[in-house]
């Protein structure tokens, strides 16, 4: 089924379980995920446990992923207006870093403490690719 990321999902909640993040939607302060096209924000969103299967416009529709929503995803503009593709990983990463440390200047979300970050690799995007997540948390 090409409209779900099984592998992104598998990550996720090898991610969460590590973490002890149950309900990430809730508990998390931030999101910085690779987006390689518009739809894939979508899928991501489904497959990180954001939103049901077919119901990841909703978090868009209702705000939820703004700078001033529930879970802002991509604070730093997301990969898909930033960053060439083999890159964005460590981008992902280190925004959500400045994110915990406070020095995201122009787009700090506050009180950030807890963060995912979202890496993938592979040229075809959906058909096999290779996804990493990371909690990040400000000690």
């Amino acid at each position: 089924d090409l409209a779900e990321i099984p592998s992104l999902s598998a990550a996720a909640q090898r991610a969460y379980k590590m973490a002890g993040i149950r309900r990430p939607l809730n508990e998390l302060d931030l999101a910085e995920i690779h987006e390689a096209t518009s739809f894939h924000e979508l899928m991501d969103y489904e497959a990180l446990g954001f939103a049901k299967a077919g119901q990841g416009a909703k978090l868009i529709d209702e705000g939820t992923t703004e700078m001033d929503g529930k879970l802002p995803v991509n604070p730093s503009g997301g990969s898909l207006c930033t960053n060439l593709f083999g890159a964005s990983g460590l981008v992902r990463a280190a925004e959500a870093a400045l994110q915990l440390r406070g020095d995201a200047h122009g787009r700090q979300v506050a009180g950030a403490k807890l963060a995912l970050a979202h890496g993938l690799s592979a040229p075809a995007g959906v058909a096999a690719p290779t996804n990493c997540v990371a909690i990040l948390e400000r000690g």
